[in-house]
């Protein structure tokens, strides 16, 4: 008996906060100087979301 698996990628996120790294991101923004308006415009994320990685 033969079983085929599939592997389903997802390529295109509606929310920028469920992209891979960015929380890291976020880490590393703050940690080099940049503040928590900065870093959410500039990942086009929520203020809320910097405020609770860090």
């Amino acid at each position: 008996m033969l079983i085929l698996q599939t592997c389903v990628f997802q390529l295109n996120y509606i929310y920028e906060t469920r992209k891979p790294g960015i929380k890291e991101q976020i880490v590393e923004m703050v940690h080099n100087g940049a503040g928590v308006r900065d870093s959410s415009r500039t990942l086009k994320v929520d203020i809320n979301t910097v405020i609770l990685t860090l």
